[in-house]
C-alpha cells in the first residue's frame, strides 16, 4: 500500500531539522503559535502543491518566504509503496519552491554533511545522493507536481511515484485541503465540499456570459424579426424600407458621379473658354476691321462710281440735248408746215413746166387774137406790173417787217432756246441723278422687299435651334440606348441571380445530403452511446458489482463466459457464493428469467467515450456544415456581389439617367420653346425692321417719283412758261406781224380790189373784143385760172424757199444725225447700266461681305458674350453658391463635351438639387428605417446619423447588407446563437445535473459507508440528502434543458424566425429566452451559478435520542465537541468516497486528514474518530494544545519554541 510515510524540515519554518513520521496517526502538541499549523499547512502542500490554499493569512509571509527563506532550506516527503520508498525534496529555486523525485529512501547525509552544516549546492547534493540512485528533474510547477503524485501523467519516467493512477483525482486533494481550512459545517460548506472534490473545480456557469448573451434577446429578436414581418398584403415593410435606402444610395453615387462628370466637363468647357475669349476678342477685333475696310471699299466704290456716272451722264445730257434741239427743230418746222413747203418745192418744176404749158396753151388760144391779148396784156401788164410793184413793195415791206420780226423772234428763240437748255439741263441732271437715286431707291426696294420676302427663309436662332434639335434627338437616341442599357443590365441582373440562386440551391442541396449523412450517423451514435449508459446506469446492485466486491480475479473466470447485457449486468440473479455442483465458478445464480459475452464498465465508459468524442465531432461536422455552407454561400454571395454591385449601380445610374431624360427634354423643349419664342421675337421685330425699311425704300421710291413727276410737271411747267411767254412775244411778233399785214392786206385788198375791178374791166372788155372775134372765152379762162394757180404755187415756193433751205440744212446737220446721237444716247445709257450693275455687282458683294462680316460679328460677340457670361457665372457658382465640395475644387481632370457653360450649370444645379432632394429623401425613409431599430442594435446600424455623409453610410452599408444577405446571416448566426445558448445551457445545466446525479451517488456512497462503518458512539446516525432547489433562476434553467432535451430534433434544426411547423418550438424557445432575460436583469448582481444551486443538502443527525431532523446547517448538536465530532466524520466519509473511486484501478491507498484543534473531542470520541478514519485508510494528524489520550495516536509530538527555533519532539510512539 502507497503512502506518505515522513516528512522532513531543514532549515525551513524556523525548524532546523525535524523528522516527523506520519505512517500512522499523529497528534501534535504545543502552545498556540508554537508552529502546529505550520507542520500541518506543510503536511497539506503535500496532497494539494497550491502555496494559495494553505490558509495562510494576508499580511503574513507567503508560503516561499516562510518555508524557504534561505538557500539551504528544504522540506522532504518520504513516501512508502510496494518496492520501496522514495523521497521528494522541495528546495527553493529562484526564490520559489521547487520539486525533485529521488527513487529511494531518505538519507539524512544527502543534505547535511559531516560538519553538520546543510547543503545548498544542487551539484554536491547529487553527489552525495548517488550516481546509482535515480533523480528527476526539477520541477517547478505545482499541477505537474500532483499529476505525477496522483497519476495524471503520461510521462512513463514517473508513473514510479504515484500514489494511485486517476484522471480526476482533484476530489481527494481538495477534500483534504477543505477539511483543513474550514471549521464550520453546513449545508452549503458540505455541498461545496462534494462538489470540489468531485473534478478539476467546480465550474459555475458564468451568468455574465448569459447575460450578456441574452440581455438584448428581444432587441436583437425583434430587429431580426421585423426583418420577416409581412403585412396582409405580402410586404416585407422593413425590406422595402432597406431597398428604397439601397436604391436612393445608389442614385446618390449616380448623381455623385454625374456631379463629378459634369464638373470635369465644366473643367473642360473653362480652360476652353479661357483660351478662346481672348482668341474670339482679337477675331472680334479682326472682323470689325474687316467691316470698316469693307465699308470703306464701299464708300470708294461708290465714290468710283459717282465720278464714272457723273461723267457719263455729262455725255448723255449733251446728246440728250442734242436730241432735244432736233426734236424741236422738227416741231418748229412741223409748226410751220414745213413738210407741205418740202412737198411743194419738191414740185417746183414739174409747176413751172406745167406752168410753161398751160402758158403755151393760152399762147395758143390768143395767138390769133395776139394784138388784142397783147393789148390787153399790155394792159393786164401795167396793172399787174404795178400791182406786182404794189405787191413787191408790199413783200418787200413785209419782208423787212417779217425780218425784224424774225430777228426778234429769233432773238426770243435764242432767248428761249437758252432758258429751255438750261432748263433741260438742269432737269436732265436732276433726272440723272434722279434717275440714279431711283435706282439705288428701286435696288433698295428690291433689297427692302427682298429681305422681307427672305424673312420667310430667314432662321436667326437656326444655329442654336438645330443644336437644341440636335440634341432633343440625341436625347431620344440617349433614351432609347437608356432602355435597351437597362434592359440588358436588367438581363444580365437576373441572370446572375438565376445562376446564383441555382448555384445556392446545389450548395444548399449538398450540404443537406451530407448533413442528412451525418445526422444518420449522430442518431447511430446517440443510440449506442443510450444503449451504453442504461448498461451503466444498471451497474449499481447488478451481478457486476457483485463480483468485484465479493470475488476476486472473477474477470479470469466467470467474466469469460458470462453475458454482458443479459447476465453480467442484470438485475434478480440472486448470486451467492457456494460449493454445490451445479454453481458456475462457485457462483450461483438464479437463472430463471435469463432466456438462454464481457466488458468492463471502464471500457464501456472508454467506448461511452470513444463514441461521445464521435458524437461531438459529429456535432461539429454538423456545425461546421452549416458554418461552411454559410461561408460557401458567402463566397458565392460575394463572388455574384461582385458582379452585381457594378450592375446594380449601372442600373441606378441609368435610371438616374433616364429620371433626368424627362426633365433634360422638357428643359430642352422649354429652350426650344423660348429660342422659337426669341426667333419669333427677333423675326418680328426683323420684319418691322425690314417692314420699315421696305416702306421707308417704298416711301422713298414714291417720293423720288413723286418729285420726279413734280420735276417733270414743273419742267413742262417751266418749259410751257418759257414756250407761253415765247409764244407771247411771237404772238405779239405775229399780231405786229398781222397787224402789219391787215394794213398790208387792207391795203393790198383796196389795190387788189382795183386791180381786180381793173383787170375785171380788161377781162370784160377783152372777153367782149375776143368774144366779138369768136374765141372761146371759157377755155381762156380755165387757162388763164389754171395759169395763176401754177404762178400763184411758183410764188409761194420762191416765198417758202428760205424755209425749204433751213429744213435741208437741219435735216443734214441735225436730223441726219439723230439716230448717231441716239445709238450715242443707247451706248451711254448701256455703260450707265453696265456701271451701274458692276457697281451693284461689287457694291453687292462687298454689302454681302459685310453682311456676312457682320453676322460673323454677331456671332463672335454673342458666343464672346455668351462665353463670358458662362465664365461670370461659374464664378458666381465657384465662390457664392458654394454648390460643390471642396474636393471638387481641386479636381482638374477634364472630360471633353459639346455642352457650354451655361447648360453644365444648370445641369450642375439640377444634379445638386436633385441628390438635395435624394439626400431628403434617403433621410425620410432611413428616420422611418431606424424607428425598427435600437441605438445598440445587432447590426450595428447607425440609427443616429447627423451629416448627410452618415445618412449615405447607412445606405453604403445597407447596399452591403442586402448584396450579401447579411440578414440571414445574422438570422442564421442568431437562430445559432441562441440555439448555442439553449445548446450551452442545455450542456452546461445537463453537465451540471449529471454532476447532480453524480453527488446523489456521493451522497449514497456517504450514507452507505456511515452505515456500514459507523463507531458505537453518540452518534447514531448521520444522513444526508439532496433536494430540489429553490432557486428560480435554476430552475428556469434547469427548465429550458429539459425542454432543449425535449424537443432536440426541432431545436437542432432552430430558427427563431421560420414559420413551418417547427414555429410552437419556436415560439416556447422565445418565451423561454426572454423569461431567461427577464429573469438575469431581476438578479442583476449575481456573477454565476453552479452546481451547488441545482439542489438544497439537507442533514439529519441522531445523536442519543436527540434527531435534527431534515436541516441545512447542523447547530447544537449536542455539545461542541459533538458538532466537531459531526463534522470529522462527514469529512472522513467524503474524503473515502472519493479515494476509494479512485482506488478502483490502482489499488488502495492512504491518505491523511489534517485536523486543527480537536482537543474539545470527548476522548471517547476522540478515539471512535480515529477508528473511524482508520477503518477507511485515512489517518488523521491532529493538533492541540495538550494530549488527549495518547495511545490513541501512534505518534505523538511535542512542538516547543527555542527562541525563533521551533523544535519538534517525539513524545510518543507506538507500536502497531
Amino acid at each position: 500500500m502507497k503512502y506518505l510515510n515522513k516528512i522532513v524540515f531543514i532549515n525551513s519554518a524556523n525548524i532546523p531539522y525535524a523528522e516527523i513520521s506520519v505512517d500512522g496517526n499523529v497528534h501534535f502538541t504545543g502552545t498556540q503559535g508554537v508552529g502546529k499549523s505550520t507542520v500541518l499547512r506543510a503536511l497539506l502542500f503535500f496532497y494539494n502543491a497550491d502555496k494559495h490554499r494553505l490558509g495562510i493569512q494576508q499580511g503574513q509571509k507567503s508560503f516561499d518566504e516562510f518555508y524557504f527563506r534561505q538557500s539551504n532550506s528544504h522540506i522532504l516527503y518520504e513516501v512508502m509503496r510496494d518496492n520501496g520508498a522514495y523521497t521528494i525534496l522541495v528546495s527553493r529555486y529562484q526564490g520559489r519552491a521547487s520539486w525533485r523525485f529521488i527513487d529511494a529512501p531518505y538519507q539524512r547525509e544527502w543534505l547535511i554533511d559531516d560538519d553538520r552544516q546543510v547543503l545548498s549546492d544542487w551539484v554536491k547534493i547529487r553527489e552525495r545522493i548517488g550516481k546509482n540512485v535515480a533523480v528527476s528533474a526539477r520541477i517547478d510547477s505545482g499541477v505537474v507536481f500532483k499529476d505525477i503524485i496522483f497519476g495524471n501523467t503520461h510521462d512513463h519516467k514517473y508513473t514510479r511515484y504515484s500514489l494511485v493512477r486517476s484522471a480526476h483525482y482533484q476530489n481527494i486533494p481538495r477534500s483534504i485541503q477543505n477539511v483543513f481550512l474550514n471549521t464550520k459545517l453546513d449545508a452549503d460548506f458540505v455541498k461545496n465540499t462534494i462538489i470540489q472534490s468531485m473534478a478539476d473545480e467546480d465550474l459555475p456557469i458564468d451568468l455574465q456570459t448569459y447575460r450578456r448573451l441574452v440581455t438584448d434577446f428581444e432587441r436583437e429578436y425583434d430587429e431580426i424579426d421585423c426583418w420577416f414581418r409581412q403585412t396582409r398584403d405580402g410586404n416585407f415593410p422593413v425590406r422595402t424600407l432597406a431597398l428604397k435606402i439601397t436604391e436612393q444610395g445608389r442614385k446618390i453615387v449616380a448623381l455623385d458621379q454625374q456631379m463629378i462628370d459634369v464638373w470635369r466637363m465644366l473643367n473642360h468647357v473653362v480652360a476652353d473658354s479661357e483660351q478662346q475669349i481672348p482668341l474670339m476678342e482679337t477675331k472680334a477685333i479682326e472682323v470689325r476691321n474687316s467691316i470698316e475696310k469693307e465699308r470703306s471699299r464701299g464708300k470708294e466704290l461708290t465714290a468710283n462710281y459717282d465720278k464714272d456716272k457723273d461723267s457719263l451722264n455729262q455725255d448723255l445730257g449733251g446728246k440728250k440735248s442734242k436730241l432735244k434741239e432736233i426734236a424741236q427743230a422738227r416741231k418748229d418746222f412741223e409748226a410751220i408746215g414745213t413738210e407741205g413747203k418740202l412737198a411743194l418745192a419738191a414740185r417746183e418744176e414739174s409747176i413751172r413746166q406745167e406752168a410753161a404749158e398751160k402758158q403755151m396753151l393760152l399762147d395758143d388760144l390768143l395767138k390769133t387774137h395776139a394784138s388784142i391779148e397783147e393789148k390787153y396784156n399790155i394792159a393786164r401788164t401795167k396793172l399787174h406790173n404795178a400791182l406786182v410793184a404794189f405787191d413787191n413793195t408790199q413783200k418787200e415791206a413785209l419782208f423787212q417787217k417779217q425780218d425784224s420780226l424774225q430777228k426778234e423772234r429769233n432773238r426770243y428763240e435764242d432767248e428761249r432756246s437758252k432758258e429751255r437748255n438750261l432748263i433741260m439741263d438742269a432737269f436732265h441732271s436732276w433726272l440723272h441723278e434722279s434717275d440714279d437715286r431711283l435706282q439705288q431707291l428701286l435696288a433698295e426696294q428690291h433689297r427692302a422687299e427682298s429681305a422681307l420676302k427672305e424673312l420667310r427663309r430667314w432662321h436667326p436662332m437656326e444655329d442654336e435651334l438645330k443644336i437644341v434639335t440636335d440634341q432633343l434627338v440625341q436625347l431620344n437616341v440617349d433614351e432609347n440606348g437608356n432602355a435597351a442599357q437597362q434592359t440588358a443590365v436588367k438581363s444580365r441582373i437576373a441572370q446572375l441571380m438565376s445562376e446564383y440562386e441555382m448555384k445556392e440551391a446545389e450548395l444548399k442541396q449538398a450540404s443537406e445530403r451530407e448533413q442528412e449523412r451525418l445526422e444518420a450517423d449522430r442518431t447511430m451514435c446517440r443510440e449506442k452511446i443510450s444503449k451504453i449508459s442504461d448498461l451503466l446506469a444498471h451497474l449499481e446492485g447488478s451481478l457486476y458489482q457483485w463480483l468485484c466486491e465479493h470475488t476476486e480475479g472473477w474477470e479470469d473466470t466467470i467474466g469469460k463466459v458470462v453475458d454482458e447485457e443479459r447476465i453480467l449486468y442484470a438485475h434478480g440473479l440472486e448470486p451467492e457464493k457456494t460449493a454445490q455442483s451445479g454453481a458456475l465458478f462457485g457462483i450461483k445464480l438464479n437463472l430463471d428469467h435469463i432466456d438462454a459475452v464481457h466488458h468492463t464498465p471502464d471500457e464501456y465508459k472508454s467506448e461511452k467515450n470513444d463514441l461521445e468524442n464521435q458524437l461531438q465531432q459529429l456535432n461539429r461536422q454538423l456545425f461546421q456544415l452549416t458554418e461552411s455552407l454559410q461561408e460557401k454561400k458567402s463566397k458565392l454571395g460575394r463572388k455574384y456581389g461582385a458582379l452585381l454591385n457594378p450592375l446594380r449601380q449601372k442600373a441606378t445610374l441609368l435610371k438616374v439617367e433616364e429620371e433626368q431624360i424627362p426633365v433634360k427634354r422638357q428643359n430642352l423643349q422649354n429652350k426650344q420653346h423660348k429660342l422659337e419664342m426669341e426667333e419669333q421675337e427677333l423675326i418680328a421685330h426683323e420684319k418691322d425692321v425690314r417692314e420699315h425699311a421696305f416702306n421707308v425704300a417704298l416711301l422713298r421710291v414714291q417720293s423720288e417719283k413723286e418729285a420726279r413727276d413734280k420735276k417733270e410737271a414743273k419742267n413742262k411747267k417751266d418749259l410751257k412758261d418759257l414756250d407761253s411767254s415765247f409764244n407771247k412775244s411771237v404772238k405779239a411778233l405775229k399780231d405786229d406781224l398781222r397787224a402789219f399785214q391787215i394794213l398790208q392786206k387792207s391795203e393790198a385788198d383796196d389795190r387788189h380790189d382795183e386791180f381786180d375791178n381793173q383787170k375785171k374791166q380788161l377781162d370784160k372788155q377783152q372777153k367782149a373784143e375776143l368774144e366779138g372775134r369768136g374765141v372761146d372765152v371759157n377755155l381762156l379762162d380755165g387757162y388763164r385760172k389754171a395759169l395763176e394757180e401754177l404762178r400763184q404755187q411758183i410764188q409761194e415756193i420762191a416765198t417758202d424757199r428760205v424755209v425749204v433751205i433751213k429744213y435741208r440744212d437741219a435735216e443734214e446737220k441735225l436730223f441726219a444725225k439723230e439716230p448717231e446721237i441716239r445709238k450715242g444716247i443707247k451706248a451711254i445709257e448701256n455703260q450707265l447700266a453696265m456701271l451701274r450693275q458692276r457697281y451693284e455687282d461689287k457694291r453687292a458683294r462687298i454689302e454681302k461681305k459685310r453682311q456676312e462680316l457682320e453676322e460673323r460679328q454677331r456671332i463672335v460677340r454673342k458666343e464672346l458674350e455668351h462665353r463670358r457670361d458662362g465664365l461670370n457665372q461659374y464664378h458666381q457658382v465657384v465662390d457664392n453658391e458654394h454648390l460643390v465640395p471642396e474636393t471638387y475644387l481641386t479636381d482638374d481632370a477634364m472630360i471633353p463635351t459639346h455642352q457650354d457653360c451655361q447648360q453644365l450649370l444648370i445641369q450642375l444645379r439640377g444634379t445638386v438639387n436633385q441628390k438635395r432632394e435624394s439626400i431628403d429623401k434617403l433621410k425620410d425613409i432611413a428616420i422611418s428605417f431606424n424607428r425598427n431599430f435600437k441605438p445598440q442594435n445587432a447590426f450595428h446600424f447607425n440609427t443616429m446619423p447627423v451629416t448627410d455623409s452618415d445618412y449615405l453610410q447607412i445606405a453604403v452599408d445597407l447596399q452591403d447588407f442586402l448584396d450579401n444577405n447579411k440578414i440571414e446571416e445574422f438570422r442564421r448566426r442568431t437562430s445559432e446563437h441562441y440555439k448555442d445558448i439553449l445548446g450551452r445551457v442545455s450542456t452546461e445545466i445537463g453537465a451540471l445535473m449529471k454532476r447532480r446525479s453524480d453527488v446523489d451517488g456521493v451522497i449514497l456512497d456517504i450514507n452507505r459507508d456511515f452505515v456500514e462503518k459507523n463507531f458505537a458512539g453518540v452518534i447514531k446516525s448521520i444522513e444526508l440528502r439532496a433536494n430540489e432547489s429553490s432557486d428560480k433562476l435554476m430552475q428556469l434553467l434547469m427548465s429550458i434543458h429539459d425542454y432543449t432535451v425535449e424537443n432536440a430534433l426541432s431545436i437542432g434544426e432552430l430558427n427563431l424566425f421560420s414559420s413551418d411547423n417547427r414555429e410552437e418550438v419556436n415560439l416556447k424557445v422565445v418565451d423561454y429566452l426572454k423569461s431567461l432575460s427577464h429573469q438575469l436583469q431581476n438578479e442583476p448582481n449575481r456573477p454565476t451559478v453552479s452546481l451547488g444551486d441545482a439542489f438544497r443538502l439537507q442533514f439529519r443527525v441522531k445523536e442519543n435520542d436527540n434527531d435534527t431532523n431534515w436541516v441545512e446547517r447542523i447547530n447544537n448538536v449536542g455539545s461542541d465537541g459533538t458538532d466537531i465530532l459531526v463534522k470529522a466524520m462527514v469529512n472522513i466519509m467524503l474524503i473515502n468516497v472519493f479515494k476509494k473511486k479512485a482506488a478502483r484501478k490502482s489499488g488502495d491507498f492512504i491518505v491523511h486528514c489534517m485536523m486543527d484543534e480537536i482537543g474539545r473531542l470527548h476522548p471517547n470520541n476522540i478515539k471512535g474518530i480515529l477508528q473511524f478514519a482508520n477503518s477507511r485508510n485515512i489517518y488523521l494528524i491532529n493538533s492541540s494544545p495538550t494530549s488527549y489520550n495518547p495511545y490513541d495516536y501512534r505518534y505523538t509530538y511535542l512542538l516547543s519554541k527555542h527562541g525563533v527555533k521551533t523544535r519538534v519532539e517525539i513524545l510518543l510512539k507506538r507500536t502497531k
